[in-house]
């Protein structure tokens, strides 16, 4: 009997090459359009939160002086200006005017160190102030200004600092002796962020 060998076939033919290659173009195409949608929405995601960060930072940090306050300055019906008598922060010696993250017990406004704040003579009323730094047009800025306690001096102030960016709203309402109404919008690209509260002032009767 004639034993005939058979030659088993391997390898893949030409066409069967060429149609593995286009489906995994296709499947690699489709993932890299996934991953860049994905990106693309964590990106913006992120900046969004920076956003939203920034805006409770500056609107928190408003608040807080127009709570701890005894006089607040008048904004007319509406405005870009809140000054508020300030005596909230104790961050220096008042003795010696050094400065002590800790701070010396006495409030920084309370200028003789008796416990009382604003009282006039040595305690006369120093404000704090954030107002929009129009500057750049294509960034306007929140800036604050607060007593330069450092000096010894009374009734004087620090440089204008920024506090937050992409401002393209902000309004302040007095609408009683003791409450104001903060309006904050911040905007970047795509990404929109606002924030409105009322505040009372404590310690304004």
């Amino acid at each position: 009997m004639a034993i005939r060998s058979i030659q088993s076939r391997s390898g893949f033919s030409l066409i069967e090459l060429l149609v593995s290659i286009v489906i995994l173009g296709i499947i690699m195409t489709g993932l890299s359009e996934s991953l860049g949608t994905s990106l693309a929405s964590y990106q913006e995601t992120r900046e969004k939160q920076a956003l939203l960060d920034m805006a409770r930072f500056t609107m928190d940090r408003m608040v807080r002086f127009v709570q701890e306050t005894d006089w607040v300055g008048s904004t007319g019906a509406s405005d870009d200006w809140l000054e508020v008598g300030e005596h909230v922060l104790d961050t220096y010696d008042n003795s010696t005017n050094a400065y002590r993250v800790d701070g010396d017990g006495f409030l920084d406004a309370d200028n003789d160190s008796d416990g009382f704040v604003d009282e006039g003579g040595t305690d006369p009323i120093e404000t704090i102030v954030f107002t929009v730094d129009y500057g750049d047009a294509d960034n306007l800025k929140i800036v604050e200004s607060r007593p330069d306690y450092s000096t010894g001096a009374t009734l004087d102030y620090t440089d204008w600092e920024p506090i937050c960016e992409h401002v393209t709203w902000f309004d302040v309402q007095r609408l009683a002796d003791d409450l104001v109404q903060i309006e904050l919008t911040l905007a970047q690209g795509e990404n929109v962020v606002s924030l409105n509260t009322r505040v009372k002032a404590r310690f304004v009767f």
